[in-house]
C-alpha cells in the first residue's frame, strides 16, 4: 500500500498501541478495576445543590458487589478537615453521615466535602462534590410540623372552648344541686394573686412562644437570631408583674413592720395609761392614717362585736405576711392572755421590733455596694466578650488533637492533626449572646437571694440585666 492508505493503516496501529498500553486518557480505569468494584456516590447536599442552614447533614453512600468494605477506611473530609474522628459522623454498612453541629456551622457560600474508601480486596476510591449555602434560601426545620400561628391559635382556641365548656356545665349542675353561685363562691374564697401575676402571664407567654417558634420556622430570612428574641419577649411576658408585685410586696412588708411598731410603742404608751389592751386598740384605731389604718379599723370592730383580743390581733396581722410581725403579735397575744405587766411586754416588744427594723435598713444600705459589684462584674464580662467578638475575625483554627481526635487521612506517613474550623462570627454573636442571658437571669437570681433571702425579688434585676444585653447586642452588632 502506497500513498494515503499506507499512512492510515499507520495511524490507526499507532492509536490501537496507545490503547493496549494503557496512554492517560484512555479507558484504563476502566480495565485496572475489576466489574463491581467499590462506588462512591453523594447523597446530600446535592452536588453544586443550595441549603439554606449551615448545618447540614452530609451523607455519601457505598456499593461495592466484589468485596466488602473496610468501615475503618472511611474517612469524610468537609472543607479540608477530617470530621471523620468525631462522634457526629455515622459510618454504617451502606452510607456515611455528619450532621454539623450548631457550634461548628460551616461558612455560606461554597463547600466542599471529600469521602475516601477501600474494601477488603484493596479497591480504593474517592469522591469529592462542592455545595453553597445561602442563608434564608429556605425556612429552617420547624418542631411544630409545619403548623402555622393561625393554626395554633385555632387550635388553643378549640381547647379553650372545650374547657370553658365544661367548666359551664359542671357550674349548672352545682346550682341545680347545691344553689351554688359564683359570687358567694368568690365572697368565701377570694382569687389569689397569684393567679393574675405569675399563672395568667406564665400561660400567655407559652402561647407567644408556640405562635412565635412558628412565625420564626416558617419564615425564611428572618436573623438567625430570632429564636432568641422569641424567647426573651416570653420571659418579659411571663415574670414582669410577678417581678413587680414581689417587689412592691417587700416595700409592703418593710412598710408594716415600721408602722407596726409604731403601734406597738403608742399601745404601750395607752396602757401606761390605764386602758386594756383591747380597749388601747380601739382608741388608736381613730387616729391612725398610715398603712395599718384598715387593719386597725376592722379590728376594732370585731372588739366591738365581744371576740376575743387574742384572736383579733392574730387575724390582723396576718394578711400582712410577714414573720416579725407574726412573731411579735403572738408574743403580746400570749402576754394579754397570760395577764400580768402587760404593758412592759408591749413596750419592749415594740423596742425591740424597732431596733431589728433599723438593723435590717442599715443591712439594705450597706449591701448597695456588693450589689454595684455585682452588676459591674456583669458588665466587665459583657466587654470581654464584646472585645472577643471584635477579634474574632482573626482569631485561628483550635487544635484539639489533645482530645485524641486527631486522624491521619493519607496511607502513608504522620499526617496532621485533625483541626476544628474556627468558629463564624455569626455563630459567635449568638453563643455569646445566649451565655450572657443566662448569665443575666442567674445574677438576677443571685442578688435577690443574697439580699433579701429570696430568688423571686432579683427578678426586676434580671428582667433589667436582659434588656441591657439585648439592647447593648443590637446597638453594637445589628
Amino acid at each position: 500500500m502506497k500513498g494515503p492508505a499506507a499512512v492510515t493503516v499507520l495511524v490507526l496501529g499507532l492509536l490501537v498501541g496507545l490503547l493496549l498500553l494503557g496512554v492517560p486518557g484512555a479507558s484504563a480505569g476502566a480495565l485496572a478495576r475489576p466489574a463491581g468494584a467499590l462506588v462512591l456516590t453523594p447523597v446530600t447536599p446535592a452536588p453544586n445543590g443550595t441549603v439554606g442552614t449551615n448545618t447540614p447533614t452530609i451523607e455519601a453512600a457505598y456499593s461495592d458487589s466484589a468485596a466488602a468494605l473496610d468501615p475503618s477506611s472511611v474517612v469524610m473530609l468537609v472543607d479540608g478537615v477530617n470530621v471523620t474522628a468525631t462522634d457526629l459522623v455515622e459510618v454504617g454498612a451502606h452510607d456515611i453521615s455528619y450532621t454539623v453541629p450548631s457550634i461548628l456551622k460551616l461558612p455560606n457560600g461554597a463547600n466542599n466535602v471529600t469521602v475516601q474508601a477501600s474494601d477488603t480486596a484493596g479497591n480504593r476510591a474517592s469522591i469529592s462534590w462542592n455545595f453553597t449555602i445561602v442563608p434564608g434560601a429556605g425556612p429552617a426545620s420547624s418542631p411544630f410540623g409545619g403548623l402555622k400561628p393561625t393554626t395554633i391559635l385555632l387550635y388553643l382556641g378549640l381547647a379553650a372552648a372545650i374547657s370553658g365548656g365544661a367548666v359551664g356545665g359542671y357550674i349548672l349542675y352545682l346550682r341545680q344541686t347545691s344553689r351554688f353561685t359564683l359570687r358567694r363562691y368568690f365572697a368565701t374564697h377570694p382569687v389569689q394573686r397569684t393567679y393574675l401575676d405569675l399563672y395568667l402571664p406564665l400561660a400567655a407567654a407559652f402561647v407567644f412562644v408556640l405562635v412565635g417558634l412558628s412565625y420564626v420556622f416558617s419564615t425564611p430570612g428572618l436573623p438567625s437570631n430570632a429564636v432568641d428574641y422569641v424567647l426573651i419577649i416570653a420571659v418579659f411576658i411571663g415574670l414582669t408583674a410577678f417581678g413587680i408585685d414581689a417587689r412592691q410586696d417587700l416595700i409592703r412588708t418593710r412598710a408594716y413592720e415600721r408602722a407596726f411598731a409604731q403601734f406597738l410603742f403608742e399601745m404601750a404608751d395607752a396602757m401606761r395609761g390605764g386602758l386594756d389592751p383591747a380597749k388601747a386598740l380601739v382608741e388608736l384605731a381613730k387616729t391612725h392614717t398610715n398603712i395599718l389604718a384598715r387593719q386597725l379599723r376592722i379590728a376594732a370592730d370585731s372588739v366591738r362585736l365581744g371576740r376575743p383580743f387574742q384572736a383579733i390581733l392574730r387575724e390582723m396581722v396576718a394578711p400582712m405576711r410577714s414573720r416579725l410581725i407574726s412573731r411579735y403579735a403572738g408574743l403580746i397575744a400570749d402576754a394579754s392572755t397570760i395577764g400580768g405587766e402587760t404593758a412592759t411586754v408591749v413596750y419592749r416588744a415594740a423596742k425591740d421590733m424597732d431596733d431589728f427594723v433599723k438593723i435590717e435598713e442599715e443591712r439594705e444600705q450597706q449591701l448597695m455596694l456588693p450589689v454595684a459589684v455585682i452588676y459591674i462584674a456583669f458588665a466587665v464580662l459583657m466587654a470581654v466578650l464584646f472585645a472577643l467578638l471584635y477579634i474574632a475575625p482573626t482569631l485561628g483554627t483550635l487544635n484539639v488533637s489533645f482530645l485524641g481526635l486527631g486522624s491521619p487521612i493519607s496511607s502513608g506517613g504522620a499526617a496532621p492533626a485533625t483541626q476544628v474550623p474556627k468558629l463564624t462570627v455569626g455563630t459567635m454573636k449568638e453563643r455569646f449572646f445566649e451565655l450572657m442571658l443566662i448569665n443575666a437571669l442567674g445574677t438576677g437570681a443571685i442578688i435577690g437571694a443574697f439580699t433579701e433571702g429570696k430568688a423571686r425579688y432579683g427578678i426586676l434585676h434580671s428582667l433589667g440585666l436582659v434588656a441591657a444585653t439585648a439592647i447593648a447586642f443590637l446597638i453594637l452588632f445589628p
